[in-house]
């Protein structure tokens, strides 16, 4: 097991790693109550209109955009 330096409070929490060696890597400022800094925020959050065409089956994709789990 690694030891995990976790971020400072008003800092970013986006993680990488896997199996349990994550690791921390960006040290944005965010503002209180936010995760994630605007880019990662960017990369994680999906729309209530990207939401809604997933439901009703139209395609959401977009060319070089990918979307992971938060």
């Amino acid at each position: 097991m690694s030891n995990v330096q976790l971020p400072a409070a008003g800092q970013c929490k986006w993680v990488e790693g896997t199996g349990g060696d994550y690791t921390f890597p960006c040290r944005n400022r965010v503002a209180a109550g936010v995760s994630y800094c605007d880019a990662h925020r960017a990369m994680v959050y999906i729309s209530p209109e990207e939401r809604r065409r997933s439901r009703e089956g139209t395609p959401s994709f977009v060319p070089g955009v990918r979307r992971i789990a938060a």
